[in-house]
């Protein structure tokens, strides 16, 4: 009785240090937006949340791509998890399609041609800046030329 005991109280302090406070990823909160033109959807536009502040900089950047509708869900470490909240610069990338039906990709590191003349993909210089707060709906509409 005494050794199952201990392995129970074992367990619960093993939890409780993996659950801890310390390390691992911040938190997140829900995120989303639309992005349109003359407003039309812009489908297939790719959005990327840069932190402006410095020592966030090398965090993993919310993502997100425009659906038919000109929806897009943040996501930062699992599918539509959001954002972690703070001051963002954001950079939006139209592509072409390829030839092959799919996209090709412009922008950050990437290849093609940006439907939208690379003027909202340069993330030292946003044409957009955001705050993503905890408890808001963190809702952004973004309308581009």
């Amino acid at each position: 009785m005494m050794s199952r005991s201990i392995a129970i109280l074992g367990m619960i302090t093993l939890l409780v240090g993996l659950s801890g406070c310390g390390g691992g990823t911040p938190k997140t909160t829900p995120a989303k937006g639309i992005i349109t033109r003359a407003g039309n959807p812009c489908s297939g536009a790719m959005v990327v949340f840069h932190p402006l502040v410095k020592e966030r900089a090398n965090d993993p950047k919310p993502v997100g791509t425009v659906d038919e509708k000109g929806v897009f869900v943040l996501t930062t470490y699992q599918k539509d998890d959001g954002a972690v909240p703070g001051e963002y610069g954001v950079t939006i990338v139209w592509n072409t399609k390829s030839p092959a039906g799919g996209l090709s990709l412009s922008g950050e590191g990437q290849t093609g041609t940006d439907q939208l003349g690379n003027r909202y993909g340069d993330p030292r210089n946003p044409r957009f800046k955001v705050t993503v707060e905890n408890g808001k709906p963190n809702e952004f509409k973004f309308e581009v030329e």
